[in-house]
This record gives structure tokens, sequence and C-alpha cells, in this order.
């Protein structure tokens, strides 16, 4: 088992954490793709907790990306835990896993960070929640926007035009005068554009602030997510997707915002449990108890979207 920063591996540690990830979440991710997602951050790198075999083959991986955080007027350096990787012949000894894990947190607390967190699928949550003794913080929420609703839902077909009145009619009641005064969130990221933005993103400023979403084909569902939206305040929401709804009314189909919105959104319907494509659990360790109480697993004190991680 090895211990590594970002800037430590070497090129065939690299070939082999990417060929791993190809192997276990059938995606590639070539190398330029690996040093952007690990090194764009406060510390210019991050850290790998590695697994070998027998034959010195990296089979396991645990990563960890620093960011920095206002955590209720400190800042502190917490890690975003992304890519858990075993190969599935070395997979149902859970212990292994908690060798990873144990492994990476004890350098990282040395380095500074005070809090690990991320958005576990729902195979690693259980094993995270019950081995790794992480806590649980909250479900983020679905928004979203029907424009075409006979693209998302084919038997709707016939109320397309009345889906497209619909969202028309309700952004032009949304927004109105601009707030004196915004919601502060008491943990946030310090760099709000600190996600790992390329030409595939779109960011459009209005009013001191913006909006960062990226469009994606989801089985012909021509889709803008909503990356980031800063100040994070009801107006800003409102006047953000009536943004992105002007900006491209003819090249999609919906507008989906994922995160915890703690006011009522004109232009935006919250999804329903139970027909949300997937659960996005977010949950945590601490790992330095001076600086972090348990205050940090109320999901209502974060402010939080897509662009506190890299999975939608």
């Amino acid at each position: 088992m090895l211990f590594k920063k970002t800037n430590e591996l070497s090129k065939a540690q690299v070939k082999g954490i990417c060929e791993l990830f190809e192997t276990v979440f059938c995606k590639t991710m070539p190398s330029n793709d690996f040093f952007k997602k690990f090194t764009q951050n406060i510390k210019g790198y991050s850290y790998h907790s590695i697994l070998l075999n027998e034959n010195n083959e990296i089979v396991g991986c645990y990563s960890s990306i620093p960011y920095e955080y206002n955590y209720f007027g400190d800042k502190l350096l917490f890690g975003l835990s992304v890519d858990t990787m075993i190969k599935k012949e070395y997979r149902g000894n859970p212990f292994t896993f908690k060798k990873l894990a144990k492994h990476i947190y004890g350098q990282m607390k040395k380095d500074g960070i005070s809090f690990v967190f991320g958005f576990p699928n729902d195979n690693v949550y259980l094993v995270r929640k019950k081995i790794l003794k992480w806590k649980d913080i909250g479900k983020l929420n679905y928004y979203i926007l029907p424009i075409n609703i006979g693209v998302i839902k084919t038997k709707l077909k016939y109320l397309s035009f009345l889906s497209r009145a619909y969202a028309v009619l309700v952004n032009v009641f949304s927004g109105g005068k601009v707030p004196s005064n915004n919601i502060v969130s008491k943990i946030k990221k310090s760099n709000i554009k600190d996600f790992r933005y390329d030409a595939s993103y779109k960011i459009v400023e209005f009013h001191q602030g913006y909006v960062s979403y990226k469009i994606y084909d989801e089985d012909g569902v021509r889709t803008a997510y909503l990356i980031d939206i800063y100040p994070l305040s009801k107006w800003y929401v409102e006047n953000a997707v009536k943004t992105v709804f002007t900006e491209e009314l003819d090249n999609i189909d919906i507008i989906i915002y994922v995160g915890n919105i703690k006011f009522n959104v004109k232009n935006l319907i919250k999804v329903p449990k139970r027909y949300e494509p997937k659960t996005i659990h977010m949950s945590g360790v601490i790992l330095n108890t001076t600086n972090v109480d348990d205050r940090v697993f109320d999901l209502n004190a974060w402010e939080v979207n897509l662009s506190n991680y890299d999975v939608r």
C-alpha cells in the first residue's frame, strides 16, 4: 500500500490509476484530465492512497482533493473524496477499503486537512458509514424546469406546447428587483470559481454574480445542468434560471439544478424523492476536532451544489 501526493506520482503510477478508473467506471481518463482534476486546487496536488497486488500492479485507489472552505467564519481545508475504486477481484473485504482510507487520513491531517466529505454512490455510501464511521450530512435535492415535456416523457408529447408556454410565463414573473442582502451560508467554498471549468462549461455574469452551466445529451434529452450560482439567494437563482432559459431556449429540453435551496424559487420545481434519478448522499468524517465540530453535519449550514463535486 502506498501514499502519494499527485506531484509525487510516477508516469507509470498515473497510467495505472487511469487504467483502473477505466476498468472500474467504464470511462476513460486521459492523463491530462487526471492532472487537471487533481492539481487545480489550493495546494496544487491531491492525496492518493494506492493498493498494490503481489505483482505491484495498482488494483485500488482512494483519492481526496483539498479545497479551502469558510467554516463559521474560519478558513479551513476540507478534503473532497472522489473516485474510490478497487478492482473487482480484490473486493469483498471491507477492511481493505478501511486500510486505504485510514492510510490517507493520517497524512491529510498532518497536512492541515480538518474534514473529509464526499457524495458516495449507494454501494460506497454504506461501506463508508459502517466501516469508516462517516456521518450523514444530508441528501441533495433535484430542481427542474421542464421546457419540452414530450421529449422528456414521450407519452406526454401532446403537452409539449403547454410546458413550453409554462416555462416562458414562469420566467416572465421570476426575478424582480435586486435585493439589498443575500443569505449567508455558514459553510461554503472560499474560492467560488474553484471548480474545474473548461471550454465545455458556460459562465454568464450578471449583477455582480454569475451562473455556470453545462449542456449534456441525456439519452436524447438536451439537459442544461446549473453547476453553480453565485450568490446563492432567491433572486440570483431565479435570474440564473431565466438567463439560461433565455440564452439556450432552442438548445435545451430541461434545466436541472442539484443542491439544497432553502427558499422558494418561482421558476424551478422540486422533484419528489421517489422520482429522482438517483439519490445523492452527502456525508463525511471529522479529522481535526479542534477546528470542526458536529455543526458540519447540518446540510442547511452548507452552500452546496454541483460545483462542490465532480459527479452528476
